[in-house]
């Protein structure tokens, strides 16, 4: 047999056994409820490269997004003294992201209402029947003149999921519902969001990459300049709203919201590859990485393991390096996680077609010095196992 068919053998045979090992290393931990509930499982590369570029601290873009909290349990008359504070201050636009539907007070909700009409673009949830989510705060909300939007997190039906992107919208009939952070920014850039929509993805990357300054509710006069013509997201510091996210495991949905609103105004979207283009892509440096390594081996016997490790070193931290810079200077996301898994267990799979291949050798020669065909070699343990019957059949 021919050389370069051997060769193509082994690649492929080292290939599945790569491929098949790092697909089921991911599989067991992602998939198994013992593991499923473990935070590390749901951590993956592009939170790695958010938090690398989240410390670096560079902010391109001017953030025009604040975070105003109210305490954890804000009552209607704290949440309508806010919006009179903001009002004094001129923000662009307010979202307001507070679950206020328990029982309601007449005077109190009479002063809320003359609250949200000093102001002006002011966002609230609103309820959808079909998705079960937060509850319509107003009837008359055309009436006052607030704008509606769908306050969202996306991966919020698992506990402990990481926070990764936002829907920017839903189609509820024949009525269009904006992400609350969304529709915030509808108000006073629509541009921005309809070149949203014409990027045409049902999820979008949160770009991490600007600060979001907080403010507590009680030092908004202090903050006017900061929340001047910008848009405030209003909501409530509580434990019940910390999610985590690529950059803090312990962040606010408000400032996820924020991040998202920021990410839209800023056009600094997160693009990536087609899921089918990145699994091509990583076969075939797969198979060439594999083939090269061979190559050592033929070539170098005696210190074939050195050279397989060191250029799996190699390519695993240039890969790494290439994606971030990439995902640093062009806003592309390259998922190659798994493919990294897959080049640290190539070693070990080479390893184990070597090991697979010296023992089928030592075979062939064993049954050619005894003068044994392949096909009666492999009858050996069938014959053994009658022997043994024979053997204790006559025992008894």
């Amino acid at each position: 047999m021919k050389q370069w068919v051997k060769d193509i053998a082994k690649v492929i045979a080292v290939t599945l056994i790569t491929v098949g090992l790092s697909r089921m290393i991911t599989y067991v931990p992602l998939n198994v409820s013992f593991f499923a509930s473990s935070s590390i499982t749901d951590i993956n590369q592009f939170d790695i490269y958010s938090e690398l570029q989240q410390s670096q601290g560079i902010m391109p873009f001017e953030n025009k997004v604040v975070v105003v909290t109210l305490p954890h349990n804000a009552s209607r008359y704290e949440l309508a003294e806010a919006l009179f504070m903001l009002a004094d201050c001129n923000p662009a636009a307010i979202s307001v992201d507070i679950d206020l539907s328990g029982e309601k007070d007449a005077e109190i909700d009479s002063l809320l209402k003359e609250a949200i009409r000093a102001n002006h673009n002011v966002v609230f949830p609103c309820k959808l029947d079909c998705l079960a989510d937060t509850a319509e705060f107003f009837a008359n909300a055309a009436e006052l003149g607030i704008s509606r939007g769908y306050s969202n997190l996306d991966n919020r039906d698992r506990d402990n999921a990481v926070i990764r992107s936002f829907t920017p919208f839903f189609i509820n009939g024949t009525d269009t519902i904006f992400s609350l952070p969304l529709q915030a920014v509808r108000q006073i850039y629509p541009e921005k969001v309809k070149e949203l929509i014409k990027r045409g993805h049902k999820h979008e990357y949160i770009n991490f990459l600007v600060d979001i300054t907080t403010i507590p509710y009680n030092e908004i006069p202090d903050w006017a300049d900061m929340l001047k013509d910008a848009i405030v997201m209003l909501g409530v510091d509580t434990q019940a709203d910390l999610h985590r996210s690529s950059i803090d495991m312990q962040m606010l949905g408000l400032n996820l919201h924020a991040y998202a609103a920021s990410t839209v105004i800023g056009s600094r979207y997160i693009n990536s590859l087609p899921p089918i283009l990145t699994e091509i892509i990583i076969f075939a440096v797969i198979i060439l990485f594999v083939y090269y390594n061979i190559f050592f081996v033929r070539l170098f016997s005696r210190t074939s393991g050195f050279f397989v490790r060191t250029s799996t070193y190699i390519l695993f931290f240039t890969l790494m390096i290439l994606s971030y810079v990439i995902f640093a200077e062009y806003s592309i996301y390259l998922d190659c996680g798994w493919f990294l898994l897959a080049i640290a267990f190539a070693p070990w799979a080479l390893d184990t077609y070597n090991i697979c291949n010296i023992a089928c050798e030592k075979i062939r020669n064993f049954a050619k010095r005894h003068n044994i065909t392949i096909s009666e070699l492999c009858k050996l343990p069938l014959k053994i196992k009658n022997y043994i019957n024979n053997k204790s059949s006559k025992k008894k």
